[in-house]
């Protein structure tokens, strides 16, 4: 039986359409970011050094960070029952796309899969290239701090390798997990495994901030970490005190501002271990003030956009949205962003 092209329209086209407009993003980024490092001026000394490596890196970065934005988007049941039940849709062709959310989920799922193995695998060859090629005339572009240096060093002594490494451990298990077999044997297993996206997106925060390949506007990043019990902080504190060793290294030691509150003990409390004495010089006892906080950082940035992230109870959730729905004396407006699991 002959296919109608207008019930095909109908019914297929909007869809196909948005798959196209998406997949037309994803080409652009990746050849726009790929010719930027191929050509561009300012990378010239950068491409000698480590050639294709370098451009596949950045390309394949550009889509994950592109994809990585989106697939939480299609599932937010909230937004999507607000768009189902709202005239902000109008087209009920429109309206049907939302049914297809799953679908785009899965997409830039297998997206992100695909182009993490080729970022990994270009940034593999880089940490080779950085210890064959190293130049003396270059050294604040080299990783390496001399010629030949085991590129396995370079990988796990830096905050981009080792949080790449952890990030390739939970995209993995994340992977696994979302298989048809494993969900139908063990649906808490795809469940549990799934809500790993939270570390993967500090990871992926981390990620970024320690990448010393482009330039960047972050002026300042706050990491606020508020916890009941100390051992809570234990698991995240090798990093964090990696994170803030790099930068004070690169005589940046403001760059990232660490602070991390108790909100219940019986005392005064510490991490154990000499090589946490960074984070031990920033424990709190209480709570944030988060109003004199907000005051801080709205001064350091005047006339800016400053982005908050938050993720934990409603309580803190709302404390939060609040104040960045006031106005402040400098100017500076602050954009709200939550993830909560209560």
């Amino acid at each position: 039986m002959a296919v109608s092209w207008r019930s095909w329209l109908a019914n297929e086209g909007v869809k196909h359409l948005c798959l196209l407009i998406w997949l037309s993003l994803n080409v652009l980024l990746f050849w726009k970011s790929f010719l930027k490092y191929n050509q561009g001026p300012e990378y010239h000394y950068l491409h000698q050094m480590l050639g294709l490596g370098l451009c596949l890196s950045r390309a394949s970065a550009s889509v994950l960070n592109f994809n990585c934005s989106l697939i939480l988007l299609p599932m937010c049941r909230t937004l999507l029952a607000y768009l189902r039940g709202s005239q902000k849709v109008p087209s009920r062709r429109t309206r049907r796309l939302l049914d297809k959310s799953r679908t785009f989920h899965i997409t830039c799922g297998v997206t992100i899969c695909i182009f993490s193995g080729v970022h990994v695998a270009a940034h593999l060859v880089n940490t080779v290239s950085f210890s064959e090629n190293y130049r003396e005339d270059f050294v604040e572009l080299n990783v390496a701090r001399y010629r030949d240096e085991d590129p396995r060093k370079l990988l796990f002594t830096s905050v981009p390798g080792l949080t790449g490494v952890f990030m390739v451990l939970v995209l993995f298990l994340m992977i696994t997990a979302s298989t048809y077999a494993i969900r139908v044997s063990n649906y808490d297993i795809f469940w549990y495994t799934h809500n790993l996206f939270f570390v993967f997106y500090m990871l992926l925060m981390l990620h970024v901030s320690g990448d010393d390949w482009k330039p960047y506007k972050l002026r300042r990043l706050y990491f606020i970490w508020v916890c009941r019990d100390i051992q809570s902080f234990r698991w995240f504190a090798d990093l964090l005190c990696l994170l803030h060793n790099k930068f004070w290294q690169e005589n940046r030691p403001d760059y990232v501002n660490i602070q991390l509150y108790l909100s219940q003990t019986d005392g005064i409390q510490k991490i154990i271990g000499e090589k946490y004495q960074a984070l031990n010089s920033r424990l709190y006892i209480g709570r944030p003030r988060w109003k004199l906080l907000f005051d801080e950082i709205a001064k350091c940035n005047r006339g800016k956009t400053v982005g908050v992230f938050c993720c934990g109870p409603s309580s803190i959730s709302k404390t939060l949205h609040k104040l960045s729905n006031q106005n402040n004396s400098y100017g500076t407006r602050f954009e709200y962003n939550k993830e909560s699991f209560s």
